[in-house]
Parts: C-alpha cells; sequence; structure tokens
C-alpha cells in the first residue's frame, strides 16, 4: 500500500511509453528495474487513464503496468471535478493533438490534489496552438519536469 506522504511525482502516459521507445527492456534492463522500484517505492503514481491508455502499447508496457497497478490511482469526485474545470479552462488540452492525450487533465488534477511534480515529455505549446501539459501546469502552479530530470533528482544511475 502507497502512503500518501511519499508520492512526491505523478506521471504522465509518455513517461511508459518513451520508456519503451527510447529505453527498450532488452538493452536498458537495470533501468527498467530502477524506474520500478521508484515505483514500488511510492514516490510516483499515476491516474488510471494513464493505465489505461498503455493498454494500447506493447508487452513490455502492458506488463509494468499490470505489475505496478497498484500506483494508478482510481478518479475520485474531486478529481472528477478538478478534470471539469480544467477543461472548461483548456478545452482543446485533450482534442487539440494528433495523439490520444485524455489522460491529461487527470494526471494534472491528481498533480495539483496531492501538491506532486508531474512528469512528462511533453513540451509547451506555442501561442495560438493548443495548450498542453506545460502549458496548463504554469497556470495552475504545478511543478513540471521531464523523464530525465526525473531520473537526476533521484540520482538514478544506469
Amino acid at each position: 500500500m502507497l502512503l500518501l506522504s511519499t508520492i512526491k511525482y505523478i506521471l504522465d502516459t509518455n513517461v511508459f511509453i518513451n520508456l519503451q521507445k527510447i529505453y527498450p527492456l532488452t538493452i536498458f534492463d537495470s533501468l527498467w528495474k530502477i524506474f520500478e522500484s521508484l515505483l514500488n517505492d511510492g514516490i510516483a503514481i499515476s491516474s488510471i487513464e494513464v493505465f489505461k491508455e498503455l493498454h494500447i502499447c506493447n508487452d513490455d508496457i502492458v506488463e509494468l503496468a499490470e505489475r505496478n497497478k497498484h500506483i494508478f490511482f482510481k478518479n475520485t469526485y474531486y478529481i472528477y471535478m478538478e478534470v471539469r474545470d480544467i477543461l472548461k479552462k483548456y478545452p482543446k488540452l485533450v482534442t487539440g493533438s494528433k495523439k490520444s492525450n485524455n489522460a491529461d487533465p487527470f494526471v494534472i488534477a491528481l498533480a495539483k490534489k496531492h501538491n506532486c511534480t508531474l512528469v512528462s515529455s511533453e513540451t509547451r505549446a506555442g501561442k495560438d496552438n493548443p495548450e498542453k501539459i506545460p502549458n496548463v501546469c504554469d497556470d495552475y502552479k504545478i511543478r513540471y519536469i521531464t523523464f530525465i530530470d526525473f531520473l537526476r533528482e533521484n540520482k538514478v544511475l544506469i
């Protein structure tokens, strides 16, 4: 069971997807083991919406998600209300991209609720483009970092 006091990070879907794309298990086995141990230490969680998105990925990512299902928090009334408010203010957050990004407002809401850093590889959208996670995080004063920064902060060396 995760202790809410240990949670420091909220993970976006692309953290898991890029783990497979950029750091494949067959080459970076030690990184995957360290990442999974960080998940088991309870410092990072994600949304059940991320879990759902991951199930369209390959077996390694699905297996990682299934083994660590405890880190994917179910939506609560508070989260739904936050998501509603986020989407009212940023309606293109889930529709303004070619990729599936339905989990984006949920990870932002989780980060806001738990006062955590959001980890994602998204970059800020430029003027006149649909907002992305970093833009919304800026507006809500939510700290945002990349996966590499997450590894640095947790002193991951491989």
